[in-house]
């Protein structure tokens, strides 16, 4: 029979990670289940933003860099171009933690549309132009968010 020694609490709370260790080995395990891809290539965060789950968006936001936030899945669409197509693109704008970095709000998807275009394309943008987002930037087709939007009697 195999057996195991016996240690008291204070032992084995000593051998454990403490205070700043602990911590930032909950943030690692953290952000590596929140980076998870399935067979599609999507994040939780995509899934999220895809089904419209404000809330869920927010907390896993949380635990996110820029890469999970602009990482496409292998249809190559990313979590805020999926957002916009299914029109949740105004609630996921609001609680995107990278609001100082207009950049990634206009990254091109395979068709050269930003999100702001997908959303107005798809008649979902009631409110499109928001942290300085520019409205000035042409699609694959060469249209301009004000020309989509006025093709689809959306006002900018």
């Amino acid at each position: 029979m195999l057996k195991i020694p016996e240690m008291d609490i204070d032992s084995q709370m000593m051998k454990t990670a403490s205070g700043e260790d602990f911590n930032m080995e909950v943030s690692e395990i953290q952000a590596s289940v929140v980076n998870e891809v399935n067979e599609l290539g999507e994040t939780a965060l995509f899934t999220a933003a895809k089904k419209g789950h404000l809330d869920v968006v927010k907390e896993l936001l949380k635990y996110s860099n820029k890469e999970t936030v602009t990482k496409k899945n292998k249809s190559r669409f990313d979590p805020l171009h999926i957002a916009a197509s299914q029109g949740h693109h105004v609630r996921m704008m609001r609680c995107h933690p990278f609001e100082a970095d207009a950049a990634i709000v206009m990254l091109p998807d395979k068709f050269g549309n930003t999100a702001l275009h997908v959303a107005t394309r798809k008649k979902r943008a009631e409110v499109i132009i928001e942290r300085d987002s520019r409205t000035d930037l042409p699609d694959i087709e060469k249209s301009l968010l004000r020309q989509l939007a006025l093709l689809n009697s959306r006002i900018i």
